[in-house]
């Protein structure tokens, strides 16, 4: 096998990036890493939600600037997120105490269905929007001169995702990838209402593989690859279901990909999958994870815990597989996103009518054979 080495020309890779709340903050410290490394270039990012943000802030200032600054602007959004200072009702929002109220509030309506979020927050009131708002350049993430960036969004009369591309970026796009439905009301675009993207593309791949030059694809993941307690409290069931629904996309993405390289093996055909190489950096470790409230915490402790955290992940990731990027795949999709042990289908014997033994006929109406218990 051919291997790469630190001498040789940058790498290209493109960039798979998971919604998670804070979580996104261990995205930060992955992408701050890997725009240290000058052996990377980022080709394509496509995100969801968090993802999604961290994305466009990186897209936007490699368009305009230099991976440096795109670092520099990730830690001042972060920063804004952890201690907002435009209004003590941000601060109710996105600080601690405040992140307490809005969970047990958005549980709370989320459980019973007392009140929507056109009811608790009939100003439409997002802190949000504005952090994206000061942090990503528009102008800049439309432009043809950075990397092009992949935003999904889930349309709520459909069901169906909205991939939104560099061409057509908004911040109300961003949003859209960000809303979730309990807490803030569907964002409107082009008269369609959209929510969080998690429910349709966490994050969407197929982007990535039809249009992309670099073969390499790193999935930046927050999502647990299981979670080995059976959850039961109703905050654990909520929290896990959650957490199934936000990664089937993602699973079934990754299982059509493995399902394509296997005819592709088998049948010999070209195709765009039969040169895709994946890699993975995450998820967190389980500590991370523990908590069904970390994804809500913002506190700048916790925020640049998670960052150190995945800062040491793309550490170790491009340690012990960077070499390989260009020349195979990391990632084993069967491992991580097929079931192990593959479903088992008893199944009757058929027996061709002119071959029907006489005896079956004399059986009694609606009498079961050994096959049948079988």
């Amino acid at each position: 096998m051919a291997v790469m080495k630190d001498t040789d020309s940058r790498r290209s890779i493109s960039l798979a990036l998971q919604g998670g709340g804070a979580w996104g903050a261990f995205t930060w410290g992955v992408l701050d890493h890997l725009l240290s490394r000058r052996s990377i270039t980022i080709d394509q990012i496509s995100g969801t939600s968090a993802g999604a943000i961290n994305g466009a802030i990186v897209c936007s200032e490699l368009s305009r600037g230099s991976a440096r600054s795109a670092r520099e602007a990730l830690e001042s959004f972060w920063r804004s997120v952890s201690a907002p200072s435009s209004g003590a009702l941000m601060q109710l929002m996105l600080g601690p105490v405040g992140t307490m109220l809005s969970r047990r509030l958005g549980e709370w309506m989320w459980a019973s269905g007392a009140l929507s979020p056109y009811q608790a927050n009939p100003l439409d009131v997002n802190p949000l929007r504005d952090a994206i708002g000061k942090h990503v350049d528009i102008d800049a993430l439309r432009s043809a001169s950075g990397p092009q960036l992949y935003v999904t969004a889930t349309s709520v009369r459909t069901g169906l995702p909205r991939i939104f591309g560099s061409a057509d970026m908004s911040v109300d796009a961003l949003m859209a990838s960000a809303c979730l439905p309990h807490l803030f009301r569907a964002v409107e675009i082009d008269g369609e209402a959209y929510w969080d993207g998690g429910y349709c593309g966490n994050p969407t791949i197929w982007p990535l593989v039809r249009h992309g030059a670099a073969r390499d694809i790193v999935l930046v993941q927050l999502a647990p690859d299981e979670r080995p307690q059976l959850p039961r409290g109703s905050a654990e069931i909520r929290h896990r279901v959650g957490e199934i629904v936000f990664a089937s996309s993602l699973v079934a993405e990754m299982q059509a990909i493995h399902a394509m390289r296997e005819l592709i093996r088998r049948d010999g055909n070209g195709s765009r999958f039969g040169d895709l190489r994946l890699h993975r950096i995450g998820p967190p470790k389980e500590s991370a994870l523990a908590a069904s409230d970390a994804a809500l915490e913002r506190s700048w402790s916790w925020l640049t815990q998670l960052r150190d955290e995945g800062r040491r992940a793309a550490r170790a990731f491009l340690h012990r597989c960077g070499t390989r990027i260009g020349v195979e795949s990391t990632l084993n999709i069967a491992q991580v996103f097929i079931a192990g042990r593959k479903p088992k289908l008893r199944l009757r014997p058929t027996v061709e009518p002119d071959r029907q033994p006489a005896q079956s006929q004399a059986a009694p109406r609606g009498a079961g054979t050994a096959a049948d218990a079988a």
